[in-house]
């Protein structure tokens, strides 16, 4: 598989990984460092240790998202450390900040209910799991109603949820940090339908979206998928040339939860201050400033919303008066 001069000490450092690492990051770091053996192949390089120089080149050729670089230069980095553990004294590159370049697409009321109306009766044919059908509108509506991640959504299992406080456990989620999250009397009511329509309410194991991977799950990309054949069944755009942004997606469900939830507040007179940090905390972020991003969307304008979050944030970041620029 590898060719380079360092192809024995790529096999032992991804056999090292793979004790400690998750089998999807491993296969993610092969994916980087087949690339990068065969750039170390193509210009002959001769050297246990790796210079500056020839890093930097590497680093200076990727393409994409500003998230998939950082990943593949953190990939390479440690490997940099695997091989100056063992004398092979390498130049360490700088890791990369990840730009926010995604701007999430917020539906309007009219394509919500376009979006549900097509959820509720799509017949999802040549489906390998018979309960497909009940799974994506429940998917949508916790998504829709929690502001949850899609991946901890999908994770969830029986025993994460508590009928009589109306909440729900987040166990597996991007931070490793569990939330207990309320949720609406109206959805646990169609959650509590759900699992007995599922046959897993005596089931406390039980996985509310089972699929046939190895962790039992369905995927991120056979929800995303289905995703955008009930977009389009719903007459909703999932592609506009020329905005850099990946089109609607489940991931929107988010952004839009925020964007709801601010206004809400706003309109039952709770106007948010920096001390209140309710919202972040229930979204699983550190700080305000992790869910400002959250803020940033195209699709439907909601000036309402943004006043307030302009309100709320006013005075955490400091104005930066830009200099001239000399002639």
């Amino acid at each position: 598989m590898f060719k380079s001069i360092l192809s024995e000490e790529i096999s032992s450092f991804l056999e090292m990984r793979s004790f400690g690492m998750s089998p999807r990051t491993v296969d993610d770091d092969r994916y980087t460092l087949i690339h990068f053996d065969a750039y170390l192949d193509e210009i002959a390089w001769n050297s246990k240790a790796l210079t500056e120089e020839v890093l930097s080149v590497w680093i200076a050729s990727l393409s994409g998202k500003s998230k998939t670089i950082k990943e593949k230069i953190g990939t390479v980095r440690a490997f940099v450390k695997y091989l100056n553990s063992y004398g092979n004294d390498s130049f360490l590159p700088d890791s990369r900040r990840v730009k926010t370049d995604y701007l999430p697409y917020i539906f309007n009321d009219e394509e919500l209910q376009s979006i549900f109306k097509s959820v509720d009766n799509i017949i999802l044919t040549h489906h390998p799991y018979s309960n497909a059908d009940l799974m994506m509108p429940m998917l949508i509506r916790i998504l829709y109603g929690c502001g949850t991640r899609l991946t901890e959504t999908l994770s969830l299992q029986r025993k994460d949820i508590d009928f009589e406080a109306a909440t729900l456990i987040l166990r597996k989620t991007k931070f490793s940090k569990e939330r207990l999250i309320p949720m609406h009397v109206s959805l646990r009511d169609i959650l509590e339908k759900y699992c007995l329509a599922m046959e897993i309410m005596d089931d406390p194991e039980a996985h509310l979206f089972p699929g046939k991977s190895k962790d039992g799950i369905y995927t991120r990309r056979q929800a995303a998928s289905w995703f955008q054949e009930i977009l389009k069944k719903a007459g909703v755009s999932t592609n506009e040339t020329g905005v850099p942004w990946d089109g609607p997606c489940l991931h929107c469900f988010r952004s839009l939860f925020v964007i709801k939830a601010i206004s809400q507040l706003e309109y039952a007179g709770h106007p948010i201050d920096v001390n209140d940090l309710l919202l972040p905390s229930y979204l699983g972020h550190d700080s305000i400033l992790d869910t400002d991003k959250y803020m940033r969307f195209t699709g439907v304008n909601i000036p309402e919303a943004m006043y307030a979050f302009e309100s709320f944030t006013e005075g955490l970041i400091p104005d930066v008066e830009v200099p001239d620029e000399e002639e």
